[in-house]
């Protein structure tokens, strides 16, 4: 899917809220009037941050294909102003325009903290009081080797995204590889919003670390969200595989989730493999006076759970997934697993594209694949020459 508008529909940036989340939840990722920003290396990259922190206006960061390394330090991002931010890997130049057209693979953008640097940082902080609605997205690239040091309490190797606005704000990471980072807390990504919304879908987290204390893949923290908003935080066919920590405080080395009243989690048509500990950490906030949120998780494969809240689960998968191959990081699902056609949950506040991480249909027959792959090799026949209904 290339062009200008890959996703096939762009609202207005403004005609979605202002005093809910309730539209722009279930807006396809993507700016249609905004100020474009098109880069081509590092110091570019860091350039178009600073100019869209400053501005109080929305913006969208187009990243031509290739490598955007931490040389200088993080990628940083920090503003007062409530514009949109979005930021796009996958473009390339045609006819003298160096982002003319946009491949959806996130493999070919990738941002590098070599091991030295968090890779991005978002933060969000408009003047206390302030309640106008800002989104952050960050889509179709590849997060890697990052570091958040410990010693200074650094969240988020890979991602470090923090709105601490009054008003709501709504995190979006959507076909998205995050690996091979580490950090305190949140090893992957550190998603903090203390009023709002966060939606990771279409998306793989693996061989993050945290090598001092826990939750390699993601740590969420939502305090609070809009009133009807019924799924403020949605997790949609991702993958989150080979979590590395030490287990801090008894917690395990998958994702983690801090929900504060009011704040339910769904998470849907995705797999948790090869976590060590758990996978899954849920916390309430009433331990803080900001009450207990909710979890839910239906047609996906979770393993172990731990925290003070318990999830309510249905249609869970159960038992071996059967990847490509895991060991050398191929997390697609195999001809004979038990998986395929059975990403069958509605995805909450709407579905994810019609193309999977390796820009391939998401449904070949009737239901889609748990996960942010889609098997394209499997067909109907067996062996013995009859079919299978898809799905059955």
């Amino acid at each position: 899917m290339e062009g200008d508008d890959p996703f096939g529909t762009r609202m207005p940036m403004k005609s979605v809220l202002p005093a809910t989340l309730l539209c722009a939840l279930a807006t396809p990722p993507g700016t249609a009037h905004a100020a474009f920003h098109c880069v081509r290396n590092h110091s570019e990259l860091q350039q178009a941050l600073s100019a869209a922190a400053a501005s109080a206006g929305d913006d969208e960061i187009r990243l031509r294909e290739g490598a955007y390394t931490t040389f200088d330090g993080s990628f940083v991002y920090a503003s007062q102003n409530s514009g949109w931010l979005t930021i796009i890997g996958g473009w390339y130049p045609q006819d003298g325009n160096d982002c003319a057209q946009m491949r959806m693979d996130a493999s070919r953008t990738v941002l590098d903290g070599a091991g030295q640097h968090q890779v991005l940082r978002v933060v969000h902080s408009p003047p206390q009081g302030s309640t106008p609605f800002a989104q952050f997205t960050v889509l179709n690239l590849s997060v890697r080797n990052g570091y958040g040091d410990p010693e200074t309490f650094q969240r988020g190797g890979g991602l470090d995204m923090n709105s601490f606005s009054d008003g709501p704000a709504m995190f979006r990471l959507e076909n998205v590889i995050v690996a091979n980072n580490d950090g305190y807390f949140g090893g992957g990504a550190n998603l903090y919003l203390k009023n709002g919304a966060a939606r990771i879908a279409n998306a793989l987290f693996d061989d993050n670390h945290a090598s001092t204390t826990a939750n390699a893949h993601v740590a969420i923290t939502v305090n609070a969200t809009e009133p009807g908003i019924e799924h403020a935080v949605v997790i949609a066919h991702a993958t989150f595989v080979r979590g590395r920590c030490a287990g801090a405080t008894a917690r395990g080395c998958g994702v983690r989730a801090g929900l504060g009243g009011g704040v339910h989690m769904d998470i849907v048509d995705s797999l948790f493999h090869d976590n060590e500990i758990a996978d899954l950490d849920l916390e309430g906030a009433a331990v803080i006076g900001l009450g207990d949120g909710t979890a839910s998780a239906e047609w996906s494969l979770v393993g172990a759970v731990r925290g003070n809240l318990p999830l309510a689960a249905a249609n869970m998968l159960q038992g071996n997934p059967r990847f490509v191959d895991a060991a050398d990081g191929d997390f697609r699902l195999a001809d004979d697993s038990p998986l395929i056609n059975r990403g069958l949950a509605t995805v909450p506040n709407g579905p994810v594209g019609v193309l999977d991480l390796d820009a391939l249909p998401r449904t070949r027959f009737g239901a889609p694949d748990p996960g942010p792959y889609e098997n394209q090799t499997w067909d109907f026949l067996f062996a013995d020459g009859f079919e299978q209904a898809a799905g059955s």
